[in-house]
């Protein structure tokens, strides 16, 4: 009888995987992936938010990387957004939104998105070579 419930149990697990991995992909937009590299000497502070979720405080040092991930709103409107300290400078600015999705879209189902902190801004590229296009300077 013992044998036959862990078979069942076996057989109920393989046959809701694909059912349960589903719910948890992005069913009809792209998977982004973001990263946040910093290129300062010293910690980088940051709190990460969106409309739906806070990610929280971050501190990491020089080089050090943060990542997340998340399935874009069907429609569009996907907005995170950041607060960043370093030292005595701040700066506020967006990380995920219509602008940015149009630098670092590729087509596909899982896109990327690299984000360098650096003594003179922020800069975003689709690949994390470390350059990438100047979107805004420390305040």
């Amino acid at each position: 009888m013992r044998s036959s419930t862990m078979h069942n149990l076996f057989i109920f697990a393989i046959l809701t995987y694909p059912i349960a991995s589903t719910a948890f992909s992005c069913a009809f937009t792209p998977k982004w992936n973001i990263s946040v590299i910093s290129a300062v000497p010293n910690d980088l502070v940051f709190h990460i938010k969106s409309g739906d979720d806070d990610l929280g405080n971050h501190t990491i040092p020089f080089v050090g990387i943060y990542s997340w991930g998340f399935c874009e709103k069907a429609g569009g409107g996907t907005l995170f957004y950041a607060y960043f300290w370093w030292g005595s400078k701040f700066q506020s600015i967006d990380l995920f939104d219509g602008a940015i999705k149009k630098i670092c879209y590729l087509g596909g189902d899982t896109q990327y998105c690299y984000w360098f902190v650096k003594p003179d801004g922020f800069y975003v590229n689709p690949y994390p070579s470390g350059g990438g296009t100047f979107i805004k300077g420390w305040g």
